[in-house]
């Protein structure tokens, strides 16, 4: 029975984890350095308040206590040794494996800029959403101590990034304004702040139609969100945002969705690396250059893809059909990975979305919407999780509220209390 180790359990990893788990030739083992799999399409709603932690997110050890020969180790990989076949783990200790499968996703990308990596949130786990709703919390009750000549700074809220991530989470802290600020907050009279979307690109939503990227800018528009195209942020010191036009913006809270890259591993050599520090793979998404090495999801870049010369786009549809194709093909099959897209969409708000069909057709509105919101429901990790997400979005839905607006601070352990 060959081992087969498994680094990373975001939508490529758990998907190949389950279907591999099946095969009678390999022991599998995940590593993750939390115990829990979550859904990252829906961390922006946790984020506002509109969903708790638990709805989107599943223990690995129970996602995998049926597949027999499948086991879960709770750890952060330092380094690989490919000759040797070890990987090495932050915690102590390493892990022998005949198959490594490298699905580590990727991280923020900050391009370099160390201030706006410093003093930005960012929206990539649970963690760094729950740190989102903990300040757009602080900073209405901050606002609401002040006297209204200062309280601008503190309900100026800057998204920066015009993909889906941002549009997203734009779309959801406008309704939260409109809807929540009078009911929760009267001290601050009817004043809602500014919401502000910054994007480096002429569009927002670059991947989709035309008629999709208009709808969105309307439908954000009519929601009171100032939109700013083609004008990236180069700054940003805890107080004021720079643009890289010159433009200065006054905000206590910049939330960064500006794109993503890899997280290169030590011990792969820079040869293996592509654009975007992605592991550089094959039709058959084993690694160029290494033996019995495999990259899947957001940190691999096929090659050879006539329909992809630039690399598939970096898209959890595109991991969960990666870690499904290497659990079916792994020891079986050469046929090389086929990717067939099924479409772009986005949540713009109550009754709004956007939808890029195949074929050509695009939807917006209502209609959108529901395909969203089923689409987003099925494609949940566990049935617990879809009842919990169907029963959050009914209440949203009928009262126009959201249940989980609470600043929850972990206590330091014990010892550490002052």
């Amino acid at each position: 029975m060959k081992k087969v180790v498994i680094l990373g359990g975001g939508f490529a990893g758990v998907n190949l984890a389950r279907d591999l788990g099946r095969n009678p030739q390999y022991s599998i083992t995940l590593i993750d350095k939390n115990n829990y799999n979550f859904f990252p399409p829906l961390i922006y709603q946790v984020a506002a308040g509109f969903m708790s932690p638990s709805d989107i997110s599943y223990p690995f050890r129970k996602l995998l206590n049926r597949q027999p020969r499948a086991r879960f180790r709770k750890g952060t990989v330092t380094r690989v040794d490919t000759k040797a076949k070890r990987v090495f783990l932050e915690q102590g200790g390493s892990l022998e494996y005949d198959i490594l499968i490298v699905a580590l996703g990727a991280q923020p990308n900050y391009f370099g800029n160390r201030e706006v990596e410093q003093n930005a949130y960012t929206m990539k786990t649970i963690g760094d959403a729950l740190a989102i709703r903990n300040n757009i919390l602080a900073q209405l009750e901050a606002a609401c101590a002040q006297p209204p000549q200062a309280r601008a700074p503190y309900l100026h809220f800057v998204v920066a990034g015009g993909g889906a991530s941002g549009v997203e989470l734009t779309g959801i802290l406008a309704e939260m304004r409109r809807d929540i600020f009078d009911k929760d907050y009267p001290e601050l009279e009817g004043e809602h702040g500014k919401l502000t979307l910054v994007t480096a690109d002429p569009v927002l939503l670059p991947p989709m139609r035309e008629v999709s990227q208009r709808y969105t800018a309307a439908a954000l528009q009519k929601l009171g969100v100032d939109i700013i195209y083609n004008d990236p942020v180069t700054a940003y010191d805890g107080q004021t945002i720079t643009l890289k036009s010159g433009t200065t913006i006054a905000a206590k809270s910049l939330i960064w969705t500006a794109g993503v890259t890899a997280v290169k591993l030590a011990g792969i050599a820079d040869s293996s690396y592509g654009r975007g520090n992605r592991l550089r793979v094959d039709r058959q998404l084993r690694v160029i250059g290494l033996e019995d090495v495999y990259a899947i999801g957001d940190c691999a870049i096929v090659e050879g893809d006539p329909a992809y010369p630039n690399g598939h786009p970096q898209l959890g549809q595109v991991a969960k059909a990666q870690g499904k194709y290497l659990g079916k093909a792994l020891g079986r099959s050469d046929k090389a990975f086929v990717y067939k897209h099924r479409g772009d969409m986005a949540m713009i708000g109550r009754l709004s979305a956007v939808a890029d069909m195949p074929g050509g057709r695009s939807l917006q509105g209502m209609i959108a919407w529901f395909i969203w919101v089923v689409v987003h429901i099925l494609a949940l990790v566990t049935f617990k999780n879809r009842i919990a997400a169907t029963y959050n979005w009914s209440i949203a839905f009928l009262t126009k509220n959201q249940a989980m607006r609470m600043n929850i601070q972990p206590s330091p352990p014990r010892g550490r209390r002052e």
